[in-house]
């Protein structure tokens, strides 16, 4: 684009002397004039969420909510400069500008559209990884990471793709959908290819970092890691979102929660900072700041599974039997197959008192055994149906097997009545 001068709705836009009016200047930020760029080069056509990623974060993939909240730092001013919505939202595919676009003065300028490290065929396969991890099924995730196994036989030279990969494991593994020895091994692997491609690359720093933390029980050693990538990227949500996982196993709640904090001041829209605020609130003991919390969260985010499973366990330990079913339900509904919500469906039932439909339940979670319940969720459901024994056995297992969610065991408030025998299997 260097050299052109661009015309839509009354503004003019060039890299040179950015956004201007009627003369005067409107300022965008850096990452709302590299989007304001690829929608004038589109001409009016839809922009892929894969393309934008691939322009305006080329060393890292970044979430959905990133891509939102890019969007709206270039609505803003262009209402505030007395026009309507000029950026449509292709639900499920993108973004363009509502506006006619004339090129003033092609002189000099590539105007082509795409990041010419990425074919069409690269960027549709990295479209559809996005559409398959959304869904946040266990075969979406499955799917999601074979669509990345495409990708990167295409582009095996994109750190931001084996990242990717590293990151969908991450999330197969939280969710129970993967072996934590399995996800340990993909994420050592496809982030080691990212940081050979790209030394010092944020977003594979900060997996790694996760990984090491908790499925590898090496709190300190992950630690490191995630306080690089943060030094690297302040407004990377993601590494803190992994970060708090290992200052939680390090027993630093105070530390966790001033990080998510200063995540959510970055990108508040950000569902994973959202939920982590709410559950560290919860594993403090605050369960009224706890829901209040993932209320607010659900304000913003309604299609927040997890955050409705922050508001079911509150509600339960609450005495609220109603409220914990109902959210514990809704959140299934949002989040299919989901074996940590099934578990607190099963505690839920169990602490109203209904221990038959909380058994079926909590066999339930296993589904066909291509599934597996985190162990803290298992256990709070074992010990809220009088199967302390059992419920502390199973979570030895979880940390033999490194289990992630093991990191918080000690905080959490359904478990205090084991509490000094996780801190000695910690």
């Amino acid at each position: 684009m260097s050299g052109s001068v661009w015309r839509f709705a009354g503004f003019d836009y060039s890299p040179q002397s950015g956004l201007r009016k009627d003369g005067a200047q409107i300022h965008l930020g850096p990452q709302a004039r590299q989007l304001l760029e690829l929608l004038l080069e589109s001409k009016g056509a839809v922009v892929s969420k894969a393309e934008i990623a691939a322009r305006l974060w080329p060393d890292r993939p970044p979430s959905d909510d990133s891509i939102d909240r890019c969007a709206y730092l270039l609505r803003k001013p262009l209402r505030e400069a007395g026009h309507g919505d000029l950026i449509a939202t292709a639900y499920g595919r993108g973004l363009s500008l509502r506006a006619a676009i004339e090129l003033l003065d092609p002189g000099g300028g590539d105007s082509g559209r795409a990041d010419k490290g990425l074919d069409g065929r690269t960027l549709d396969l990295w479209q559809t990884v996005y559409e398959l991890a959304s869904r946040r099924t266990r075969d979406g995730y499955e799917r999601a990471q074979s669509a990345i196994a495409a990708v990167a036989e295409l582009h095996s030279s994109s750190p931001a793709i084996w990242s990717l990969s590293a990151d969908i494991a991450a999330g197969r593994a939280i969710r129970g959908h993967l072996k934590p020895a399995e996800a340990a091994a993909i994420i050592e692997r496809d982030a080691g290819r990212a940081l050979a491609l790209a030394p010092g690359f944020t977003a594979a720093v900060a997996v790694l970092g996760w990984a090491r933390a908790t499925l590898a029980g090496r709190p300190e050693d992950g630690l490191a890691l995630l306080d690089r990538a943060i030094a690297q990227d302040p407004g990377y949500g993601k590494a803190r979102v992994y970060r708090g996982w290992a200052l939680a196993r390090l027993d630093r709640l105070p530390e966790a929660i001033d990080d998510t904090e200063a995540g959510l001041r970055a990108s508040p829209h950000d569902q994973g900072l959202l939920m982590q605020r709410a559950w560290l609130e919860f594993c403090t003991g605050n369960i009224d700041r706890s829901m209040e919390l993932a209320h607010r969260g659900l304000f913003l985010r309604p299609d927040g599974g997890w955050l409705r499973g922050v508001v079911a366990v509150a509600s339960s330990l609450s005495g609220d039997h109603v409220t914990a079913e109902k959210s514990a339900r809704h959140g299934l509904e949002l989040v299919p197959e989901d074996p940590s919500l099934r578990a607190v469906l099963s505690a839920a039932l169990a602490r109203a008192g209904r221990a038959a439909e909380a058994a079926d339940a909590l066999e339930a979670a296993g589904g066909d055994g291509r599934s597996a319940v985190p162990g803290l969720f298992a256990a709070a459901a074992l010990l809220a149906m009088g199967q302390g024994d059992e419920a502390l056995r199973t979570l030895a297992r979880a940390r033999d097997e490194g289990c992630p969610w093991f990191a918080f065991a000690v905080h959490d408030p359904r478990l205090y009545p084991l509490r000094d025998d996780i801190r000695r299997l910690a």
